[in-house]
């Protein structure tokens, strides 16, 4: 809970913990909360390649993945109550999460040392940090999990 807590008091409305003891150690694992309307820019982990897992342990968070021009290729839900708790993202997959619920908390592990993006990481098609256009792509991002109508 006082993850979550401190996620709140965050202006990016996320907050994370490391159990590694070290930026270098060869695996990094970390707790993140995560409210909705938090933006994660989209981004890949290809210098140097990694996978990213996600465990979900509270709530419910949707991670969207994109092809190379931004579009969107595919979305899965991710909660107790969802298709699944668990998502492995191999490297060099362009992706972002969202929350549906306050207080999401989940548990993500990546091989290390930890680094910063790097500049080819960050999709250049996506608002970066501090754009007036985010809450705009974040609506557009909440919609891929909306049901279809077939008219």
């Amino acid at each position: 809970m006082a993850l979550a807590q401190a996620a709140t008091k965050n202006d990016r409305l996320r907050f994370h913990e490391n159990i590694h003891q070290s930026y270098d150690d060869p695996c990094q694992r970390l707790f993140i909360a995560m409210h909705p309307r938090s933006y994660v820019i989209p981004h890949r982990h290809t210098t140097p390649a990694k996978y990213e897992t996600f465990v979900v342990l509270r709530g419910c968070l949707g991670l969207v993945f994109f092809d190379q021009h931004g579009g969107v290729r595919n979305s899965v839900k991710l909660g107790l109550n969802c298709e699944s708790q668990v998502c492995d993202i191999p490297p060099g997959i362009w992706h972002t999460a969202i929350s549906f619920e306050e207080g999401s908390v989940f548990l993500e592990f990546k091989p290390g040392p930890y680094c910063t993006y790097a500049p080819n990481d960050i999709a250049p098609w996506a608002p970066a940090y501090g754009s007036e256009s985010i809450d705009d792509y974040l609506d557009s991002l909440y919609r891929v999990f909306e049901p279809t109508t077939i008219r």
